[in-house]
């Protein structure tokens, strides 16, 4: 789709709704906008921190739902996501054209002073928001072939960092993006933590630690989240100290189970956290 194309198809999409159109051309100019959101969060208002969560929001997934959302090669259309994701708005998950994929500079690590690196780990996917980003910051995004998005997670979790799907009213209100981050850059975690505002939801998982913890307390060190503490185990492990979850904290994102060199962390299903952003069973479920 030329970038023509997907400008039209965007307003047609956007039914030129001017407060839409207005928002979505501000929030193109990104690190700008998440500065002046930054101050606007601020504002002790619930009504506004809660209309901030309902139209701009994402959802923690697993490294291999990621994985999936990136090598899907058909167009997907799955509408009205209650089960996934409990907002009035952007709730639509609807992939044109899934493999055209555009990598830029996260805005939230690039407004920060001394921000993560790599900072260029934000992926755009699919029709019409690659070509709109390649039009807007031409020298700050580029293509990308499946497989180095692929590389790009990897790498992202193995730092640690958490893969969230990204929804926004302003985007069509639909799935656009997949971001890689941490606690410090991240600035829709920061205004959950910080600020209570509900813009993250749990994947839908939740970690267990098992017998074979040892205390090592590797697992706690990556958890972004901070749903991982400890105990004495009453001299059962070498140095008496034992891990455990912290369920209400915990975001299901996998971290920890990668960090536990003992094996001793799984991930399972949790319907208290809500539904997995699991593509493939979502596509199937809405054929049906």
């Amino acid at each position: 789709m030329s970038q023509f194309k997907s400008l039209i198809y965007g307003l047609k999409e956007a039914r030129c709704n001017p407060v839409t159109v207005l928002h979505s051309m501000s929030y193109a100019a990104t690190v700008t906008y998440l500065r002046v959101l930054k101050q606007i969060v601020r504002i002790p208002s619930t009504t506004l921190r809660n209309h901030v969560g309902e139209t701009y929001h994402s959802k923690v997934v697993r490294l291999a739902d990621a994985k999936k959302i990136i090598t899907i090669n058909r167009d997907i259309e799955i509408r009205n996501l209650e089960q996934l994701l409990p907002y009035r708005h952007a709730k639509d998950i609807i992939l044109k054209n899934p493999h055209n994929i555009v990598v830029y500079e996260c805005p939230c690590r690039a407004q920060k002073k001394d921000p993560c690196r790599p900072t260029d780990v934000c992926l755009v996917i699919g029709d019409p928001f690659v070509d709109l980003l390649r039009m807007f910051h031409p020298y700050r995004s580029r293509r990308i072939s499946q497989e180095e998005a692929l590389k790009i997670l990897t790498e992202e979790d193995e730092r640690g960092h958490i893969h969230t799907a990204w929804f926004k009213r302003a985007m069509i209100d639909r799935f656009y993006a997949i971001c890689n981050c941490c606690q410090c850059c991240c600035l829709g975690m920061k205004f959950a933590m910080d600020h209570g505002i509900d813009m993250i939801r749990p994947s839908g998982y939740l970690a267990a630690i098992g017998d074979a913890c040892n205390g090592c307390s590797a697992c706690m060190g990556r958890c972004q989240f901070g749903a991982i503490g400890e105990v004495d185990d009453g001299g059962q492990a070498g140095n008496h100290k034992k891990c455990f979850v912290v369920e209400e904290r915990c975001f299901g994102c996998g971290v920890c189970e990668r960090a536990c060199c003992r094996g001793a962390i799984s991930m399972h299903a949790a319907p208290e956290k809500g539904a997995p952003l699991d593509i493939e069973a979502l596509a199937l479920l809405a054929a049906t």
